[in-house]
């Protein structure tokens, strides 16, 4: 059989594995977290302004290029 040493010197190191599993997986853990909260989606909710003219609406663009000179329709398009 082995020695009390070897036994105490098998307890310790298993105690030893132990904390260090936990402390992986708490690190683990805190690295989802962050990574979630960095590269995840924002809870900010963009709201419309009503008044604020959108850079993608192409009807209105459309209706304000009649009114240019056909020299400037070209040059603006």
């Amino acid at each position: 059989m082995a020695d009390k040493e070897t036994l105490d010197l098998i307890e310790t190191l298993k105690a030893n594995n132990e904390e260090l599993l936990k402390q992986v997986a708490l690190l683990t853990e805190q690295v989802a977290y962050l990574t979630n909260k960095l590269y995840g989606k924002s809870s900010e909710k963009r709201a419309v302004n009503p008044d604020q003219l959108s850079l993608f609406e192409e009807d209105t663009a459309s209706q304000d290029d009649e009114d240019l000179p056909s020299h400037y329709r070209n040059y603006y398009l």
